[in-house]
């Protein structure tokens, strides 16, 4: 069953040793230090007074219990994989992350969830933060591929999946705030002059991050919004559901996209 990991009280030992808390999370990692510093990209606290009080509210606020309660329902709706989660407070300086989701940012790995959380959301807020992260443990589950081997197109339609997955489920209300800064037209010709000619790149290539998160002059999210603009396109066209985008193959995608062409 797994499920949601008592990092409440991981927090009472290790909150000023944060990088012992990285090494509980994944012990396999030979330097948790290092994996701590790349976790702080994703949103992960650094010690400080206003973390220690966002730990506290959201201690109060029971977001360990409304969040288990949360994954299991969606395990149940999804027959998705059995995953631990962690829940840590966001870092509120971390400007990428913040701006990204509004409070709540995340990462996901096949069999675990990593969420960080300010204080003061509502449920259904953290409701689409698990599903965007969930989304992302369902389709890694489904897609056997060596993380080396992960492209840049991927990585942006499994951000769009994983976005049109909370679109469905919470409502529009509830998206990412990259979801709305750029016009379809944009997002097309960007698709066409930066994003077709490098679908190509791992994750080992700088370029990568670049053009998925919006990098040295590459606009900000950019690479999500052309994800997610791929996904709609896709299960619009082919009246396919949630569940079938956690295995379908990101060509077969590409392939048969509507977002690809011009609007008539």
């Amino acid at each position: 069953m797994m499920g949601v990991i008592e990092t409440d009280k991981w927090l009472e030992n290790y909150f000023n040793q944060p990088w012992e808390l990285s090494r509980l999370v994944k012990p396999e990692v030979r330097d948790p230090e290092d994996f701590y510093e790349y976790l702080t990209k994703f949103g992960m606290y650094k010690p400080s007074r206003n973390a220690f009080y966002i730990l506290n509210k959201l201690k109060e606020e029971k977001v360990w219990e409304k969040i288990n309660n949360i994954y299991l329902n969606y395990r149940k709706k999804w027959k998705g994989p059995a995953v631990d989660i962690y829940i840590f407070p966001i870092q509120q300086q971390t400007s990428l992350f913040r701006r990204r989701n509004n409070g709540r940012s995340g990462l996901a790995f096949h069999n675990k969830l990593l969420l960080f959380i300010s204080e003061g959301l509502n449920e259904k807020e953290l409701e689409a933060l698990f599903v965007h992260e969930y989304h992302h443990a369902a389709r890694l589950s489904m897609i056997k591929k060596k993380e080396s081997d992960y492209t840049l197109l991927d990585s942006i339609l499994f951000e769009g999946f994983a976005e049109l997955a909370v679109l469905n489920s919470c409502g529009k209300a509830y998206l990412a705030p990259w979801t709305k800064l750029y016009t379809k037209e944009r997002l097309r010709n960007d698709f066409k002059r930066r994003y077709e000619p490098n679908f190509y790149l791992t994750r080992k290539d700088r370029e990568h991050d670049d053009l998925l998160f919006g990098r040295r002059g590459v606009p900000f999210m950019l690479g999500y919004a052309v994800g997610y603009e791929i996904a709609k396109g896709y299960v619009r066209r082919n009246k396919i559901t949630i569940h079938d985008t956690f295995a379908i193959q990101s060509e077969k995608v590409l392939s048969t996209n509507e977002f690809l062409e011009p609007s008539s």
